[in-house]
């Protein structure tokens, strides 16, 4: 026999002092769940001397802390003494013999306990799980830089798989390993309140994100979760885009400062297009370049739920922001969005705050602090007169050498500056293509705005220098930032 299980019986004196010789008999005997009505006493002494110390704390005083025991035969039994959480921390910390935490001790009966940059000594934290095992009122657990590691975990995890009263808990800086890692994934599937999860800066690397993974897709209750500051990289990043496209929990997933790039970014960004749940998610401080940026416009694209989207430094370049924001002017759900720190220059930045003027929900824009110039400023002043957003950017670079203005009206043909560039070519017997060759100063092949600028003033074609940006703005179709002769050609 391994297992027991007697609940709603009415144990008697006599018939409970027969049940604890007759367990006593067999050493193989691991669990004892009875729920007595008399005979306690009996009782206690045949769980304590077959079951570890930490099992017979978290199955004795989690009774004698919530269910209230009546119809006792006895007085011994109605003299039975009922602890108090503080109570029993400081008998724990005997019992273990490690000096008690004063500032755990004074916030057992609040409803947040945060103990943050105190390093647990062997025993001190196994004290302090037993005391939370007795507690009613916690709901919040910070002990953040605590260094509990794997054999801290193990009391942790029994502390989340017995109770059912931490919502929040926050183990940043805590070294628990992959054995930790895996404790705590098999807690979390039995425990129905925690939602909020911070397992940032542990050194969790690519390897452990399979049970990251098992996390994201289990059946918990899981709404919030940070893994900032690890090493995932790309295997990880791997697994996490798995686990994210099944999971339909998690409203938050913080995955900056991670070394996540290549096929590892590529696939979290595809996986958006499968998640219908998740509303923030934060990639700052990765790797996520050209590739990346792909992924998350595509994923954006067919994404629905997503709220608020960082990629700040990410060295997302021209290209790849010109992607990026194709995506999110095609997603219906965005309302703020953080770019800050990438590959881009300031005639970039005019283009995302054109591209996303008319996105219906974008109310928040954060370029940090990245150079604009004065044109960008006065365009953000005439969208904020018809819209509510916030736009945030860096120094203001004043324009040394502006544009000149129009001059002399006969130096140009009036009309649409398009059609005026057309008929211009036409009369001149010149192919427009070759116009445009002859502004791919580096031969790449594709112009951008600077360049489009540059040749039309430069080839002094009849075009007014205010219409430039207009002529820009029809030719380049996807907003990319360049003129693909492909598309003009056709």
């Amino acid at each position: 026999m391994t297992a027991l299980r007697m609940e709603g019986n009415t144990l008697g004196v006599e018939a409970a002092e027969e049940l604890s010789k007759a367990l006593a008999k067999h050493p193989e005997f691991q669990i004892c769940t009875i729920k007595p009505v008399n005979g306690w006493q009996y009782l206690k002494k045949a769980m304590k001397s077959k079951i570890l110390d930490d099992e017979y704390e978290k199955r004795l005083y989690c009774e004698m802390r919530k269910k209230k025991r009546t119809n006792f035969e006895d007085d011994e039994d109605n003299n039975e003494i009922v602890y108090t959480c503080q109570e029993q921390y400081l008998r724990s910390c005997e019992k273990y013999h490690v000096v008690p935490v004063s500032r755990f001790y004074r916030q057992l009966e609040g409803n947040s306990v945060i103990l943050k940059n105190h390093q647990f000594n062997k025993g001190e934290f196994k004290a302090c799980a037993v005391a939370l095992m007795c507690n009613g009122t916690v709901t919040k657990l910070d002990i953040e830089g605590g260094q509990i590691g794997a054999v801290g975990m193990s009391h942790m995890s029994d502390l989340l798989y017995h109770t059912d009263l931490l919502v929040e808990l926050n183990l940043t800086k805590n070294d628990i390993g992959r054995k930790g890692l895996i404790l705590l994934a098999e807690a979390i599937d039995k425990n129905l309140k925690l939602k909020e999860l911070n397992l940032s800066d542990n050194n969790i690397n690519g390897d452990d994100c399979d049970i990251v993974r098992q996390i994201m897709e289990g059946d918990n209750m899981l709404q919030s979760l940070n893994l900032s500051h690890n090493i995932i990289c790309i295997s990880g990043g791997q697994h996490i885009a798995r686990g994210l496209a099944k999971n339909d929990g998690l409203k938050v997933l913080n995955l900056s400062w991670n070394r996540i790039s290549g096929n590892g970014a590529a696939a979290i960004g595809y996986a958006l297009a499968k998640n219908s749940d998740l509303e923030v998610l934060n990639v700052s401080w990765n790797g996520f370049e050209h590739g990346g940026a792909h992924a998350l416009a595509h994923g954006l694209s067919q994404n629905t739920c997503l709220k608020e989207l960082d990629v700040s430094s990410n060295r997302i370049g021209q290209s790849g922001m010109a992607k990026l924001m194709k995506g999110v002017k095609e997603n219906t759900t965005l309302e703020a969005l953080k770019i800050a720190d990438n590959s881009i220059i300031t005639s970039d930045t005019f283009l995302v705050l054109l591209t996303l003027e008319k996105h219906e929900q974008l109310s928040y824009l954060d370029f940090g602090n990245q150079p604009v110039t004065d044109e960008f400023e006065e365009k953000v002043y005439e969208i904020q007169k018809g819209k509510n957003i916030v736009v945030k950017y860096g120094k203001i670079i004043r324009n040394p050498n502006p544009r000149k203005t129009d001059g002399d009206d006969r130096m140009y043909i009036s009309g649409d500056p398009l059609l005026v560039l057309l008929e211009f070519t036409r009369m001149k017997k010149i192919h427009i293509l070759d116009i445009f060759r002859t502004f791919d100063t580096d031969g790449s092949h594709s112009i951008s705005w600077e360049e489009f600028g540059q040749g039309i003033e430069h080839n002094k074609l009849p075009i007014r220098p205010s219409d430039i940006d207009k002529i820009i703005q029809r030719i380049d179709i996807n907003m990319d930032g360049q003129v693909d002769f492909r598309l003009v050609n056709a």
